[in-house]
Formats: structure tokens, C-alpha cells, sequence
């Protein structure tokens, strides 16, 4: 994995639109490395016939986790658990060293694009799939950079993929990355939407994804390689509908038309992005939050508040950026400054033993927080099938950064369980929730996934929790009945019984 893998991601063409401008000027946009120019008349001193380059867009600013993915950190983590980092079957990389892998990711990309077009998902259909996918990206490529109806090769409707090409190979990194919009924007994200409006809770989700293929796919989507920006899913939602209407009334797609079910919607649109992010940081949480019904809060906090915006922040945010927000406490509130002294959460045995009362909150953020009632409310982990991939993605996209809040939760978490016993204390308590082997699957998860964190990693919000549990736990122990409490007991049930059988045995004799 290189560098250009993430990078691609992040560059500018794929999902940004140019228009006429005002002084008169017509800027078409062009695919990189075009040497194409275009006729202008400006009005400042220059004839109609003059030439000029297309205008470039500006790079926009690098992501937070593109120097992780360089780091030999993350080539050290890719490589001692590749399944929680690698892409299994969906490939959003451009590195030319995996033009294999994205052969054989476009097959699961367009059958998934077909089902949702059609409704239908036939291993006959898989020829027709693939050509569906590739006529889709270059008429909704074409609608994105202002060209429809004209395509590259002058032919119309944004110019076909070339004869018997069997997936997006040889196309250039601009549509390859609205290959992989169009599959998040019309196969994944409206599944998972669906899956979501008829479940009751997680669980019925995951039985909406119950094969080993859908697995892959879901935890695919939320690795840190194959992330997109949400200016390239939003530039797809914006022209994906009209570019199926158009591709399936082409002679050549007539059959698709037939087998459609009526005329095509798109369930994943610029007005309702906000609430399909909510739904998908809502399944992807690795805490268990309530369902919330409707609309998804509109504060400005919210990771989803403004996705319809333009600002280059919102635009350039992620999916894993969408749900690493979802999860921690906002900034600007006292708690995002990553400098402090550490404290060290005692280990779950312990705290029951100085009386310290373990209770799970559902708020479904990274958040310790202790009560006057010697009470420790704590985020309730979820172990399901993602578990491990999702809080492994999100412990490597806050590894460039100073504030590293899921990293601190997880190293507490390593803190307050030492061995299985305690693991079953946090389960009894509500504080982990699921696993279908037993406690030892949570304890090996717990215990290994910040092996290549700093440690401690200090987040102020949550030591500062920890610190008042420590100094509660320190003082009860202090106490010699506290601290000695299994002893006392067992000294004390040996006195009564003891006196008991003194009792009896004098009763006896009289």
C-alpha cells in the first residue's frame, strides 16, 4: 500500500463540478492529463480562436490518516492483522500493484449495482453487470465534469467504456474514483439504509448481511485504505439518477430496462446524506447507542449536521472521519487538549472489591464518567463481527493526530481487564455486550488491539474521570476491613461457625 492509494482518494476531479463563470468565460473541465483546450472570449484583450490550458483545481489539504498509511507503523498493523486493515473484497485502491485486486473487486462492486438497479442479483446477469457499471461511471463522470451528452471520444452520453473491457482497469484514477462512489451510493449505502429502516436493532441488521461475501463487504467499506471524500459521494449522488435513466434507455441496455421495476430512485440523495451517514455511525459504533427514530439531531456538533455543505472541511471528511466524530466528545469544550498527566483505571476485580459500582451508558460515545455514588458509567462495547476491524481503523486514523480519545478508551479498557474474570465482571455489569464464544474472545481482543499506541496516550476528559476512580478506590483500600474484605470474611464465617457448633455441641451434652 502506497501513499497514492489515499492520495487518490483525496484529489480533487473526481467529485467536483465546474460551471460557466461569470465574466462570459466557459471552463469545461477536462480528464487529467488532457492536453485538450477550449475556446474562450473574455472581453480583456482576447479573440474568439485564442487558446488557454483548462483551469486546475487546488489540491485539497491532506488528510489526517494519509501519513499513517505511509508510516511503517501501519505497514507493521497491516501486516500482523492484514484482516482488520487488507480489503478483502472491495478494493477502493489505485496502487497499480493491486490492478488484480480491483479486477476481481469490480465483479462484487457491479453485481451489487445491478441488484440495486434492477432488483434482481442472477450469476447470469454478471456480463451485464459489468457493462452496467462502466456505461453508469462514464455517463455520471461525464455529468460531473459539465460534459453530458458529449463524451471524450465525441460520442454521446459520455462515451461508453471501450468493447469487451471486463471492469475498470485501464480507466484513469478520476473515474475509477466515481466507480467506487457509485457503488457505495447506489449498492452499499441504500442496503444498508434498508436493512437499518427494518431492524429493531443491530443484530437484525447483521441478519440482513448473513453471508460471508456481505462480512467482507461490510467491513470493507470502513477501512482506512478504502475511504472516499464525501464531496466525490455527494457529486455522484447528485447525477447517479439521471445517468441510469439515461444508460438503460440505450439500445444496448434494453434488457436492464425490462427487467427493471418500475422506473429507477435513487435512495441515497444530497438531501438525505445527513441521515444515511447518522444510520451508518449508528450500525458501524463500536458502542451500543439507542435507536433513534426520524431525523438525526441537527446540532452543530453533529458529525452529520451541514453534509449538504460546500466548505472544503465537510467535503473533504470521510465515512471513518463521519464515525470517529460520532463517537468521541466534540471539540471545543474543554475536552480535546491531548496534554496532561495519565491515570491508570483499576482492574475491574478491584473495583468491585473497594465497592466501586460498574454501569453501562448508551450515549454511544468515548466517555468515562464517575458519580458521587460510587459509580462508574461506562460506553457499553459491542463485540460482533466488525468489532475488531472497526476500532483497529479507528485507532490508526487518530495515530497523526494529538487528541487520540479511542485510543485512550482502549487502553483503559486493556487497564481495567487483566485476565477473563474481569472480562466476565464488565459483562455482568452490561459494559460488554455480545461474543459468541464466551469471555476470552473479548479479553484477546482488549488485550492486543493498541499494541502500536503510545502509551499511555493521554486524553485530559477521560483521566480525569480515571484520576477520581483511583483516588475513591485508593481510599477505600486504605481501609484494613476494605483492603482484607475476602480474609475478614473468611475468618468471620469460620467464627460463626464455630460458635455455632460450640452451641450445639453444649445442648447436646445437656
Amino acid at each position: 500500500m502506497t501513499s497514492d492509494t489515499q492520495n487518490g482518494a483525496a484529489r480533487s476531479g473526481g467529485g467536483e463540478e465546474e460551471s460557466t463563470q461569470a465574466n462570459g468565460k466557459v471552463n469545461p473541465s477536462t480528464e487529467e492529463g488532457d492536453a485538450a483546450e477550449t475556446m474562450v472570449a473574455n472581453g480583456n484583450g482576447k479573440q474568439a480562436g485564442d487558446t488557454v490550458p483548462p483551469p486546475r483545481a487546488p489540491a485539497p489539504a491532506t488528510q489526517p490518516y494519509e501519513e499513517m498509511l505511509r508510516s511503517t507503523a501501519y505497514q507493521r498493523l497491516r501486516a500482523e492483522h492484514p484482516a482488520e486493515f487488507a480489503p478483502a473484497s472491495v478494493f477502493f485502491t489505485h496502487d497499480p500493484r493491486s490492478a488484480i485486486d480491483r479486477r476481481n473487486s469490480f465483479r462484487v462492486k457491479a453485481a451489487l449495482v445491478y441488484e440495486a438497479v434492477t432488483g434482481q442479483h442472477d450469476q447470469d446477469h454478471m456480463q451485464r453487470a459489468n457493462g452496467l457499471l462502466l456505461a453508469l461511471a462514464a455517463e455520471c463522470h461525464a455529468r460531473i465534469r459539465g460534459q453530458a451528452g458529449v463524451g471524450a471520444d465525441g460520442s454521446q452520453g459520455g462515451g461508453g467504456p471501450p468493447a469487451g473491457e471486463p471492469s475498470d482497469e485501464g480507466w484513469d484514477e478520476s473515474r475509477k474514483r466515481v466507480v467506487d462512489g457509485i457503488f457505495l451510493v447506489v449498492g452499499f449505502l441504500p442496503k444498508l439504509k434498508e436493512a437499518i429502516a427494518t431492524s429493531s436493532d443491530r443484530d437484525g441488521v447483521d441478519s440482513s448481511f448473513r453471508s460471508h461475501l456481505m462480512h467482507d463487504i461490510v467491513t470493507d467499506v470502513i477501512k482506512l485504505e478504502n475511504q472516499l471524500p464525501l464531496r466525490d459521494l455527494r457529486a455522484v449522488a447528485r447525477h447517479v439518477e439521471g445517468a441510469v435513466r439515461e444508460v438503460v434507455a440505450r439500445a444496448e441496455f434494453h434488457d436492464v430496462k425490462r427487467s427493471m421495476r418500475g422506473e429507477y430512485k435513487l435512495g441515497v440523495t444530497e438531501q438525505n446524506l445527513g441521515e444515511v451517514i447518522h444510520g451508518f455511525c449508528w450500525y458501524y459504533s463500536p458502542f451500543a447507542t439507542r435507536k433513534s427514530a426520524g431525523a438525526p439531531p441537527a446540532d452543530a456538533d453533529s458529525p452529520w449536521s451541514g453534509v449538504a455543505a460546500t466548505d472544503a472541511e465537510m467535503e473533504a471528511r470521510t465515512l471513518l472521519d463521519c464515525l470517529h466524530m460520532s463517537v468521541t466528545t466534540r471539540p471545543g469544550k474543554g475536552t480535546d487538549r491531548a496534554t496532561g498527566r495519565s491515570s491508570r483505571m483499576p482492574a475491574a476485580r478491584e473495583l468491585r472489591r473497594s465497592g466501586v459500582r460498574l454501569q453501562a451508558s448508551e450515549d454511544g460515545r468515548a466517555e468515562v464518567r464517575f458519580e458521587q455514588s460510587s459509580t462508574v458509567r461506562l460506553p457499553a462495547l459491542v463485540y460482533d463481527f466488525k468489532l475488531a476491524t472497526v476500532a483497529r481503523n479507528l485507532l490508526a486514523r487518530e495515530y497523526e493526530e494529538q487528541s487520540k480519545p479511542i485510543t485512550r478508551y482502549f487502553q483503559m479498557m486493556n487497564e481495567i481487564v487483566e485476565d477473563v474474570a474481569d472480562v466476565r465482571i464488565l459483562r455482568r455489569a452490561g459494559v460488554v455486550r455480545g461474543g459468541s464464544r464466551g469471555a476470552q474472545e473479548v479479553h484477546e481482543l482488549i488485550k492486543n488491539i493498541d499494541g502500536y499506541a503510545t502509551y499511555p496516550s493521554v486524553f485530559v476528559a477521560m483521566d480525569r474521570e480515571i484520576e477520581k476512580v483511583r483516588k475513591y478506590h485508593d481510599q477505600r483500600m486504605a481501609s484494613f476491613f476494605v483492603r482484607n474484605r475476602p480474609g475478614v470474611i473468611w475468618a468471620s464465617s469460620v467464627a460463626a461457625i464455630s460458635v455455632v457448633a460450640i452451641v450445639a455441641a453444649r445442648r447436646n451434652r445437656g
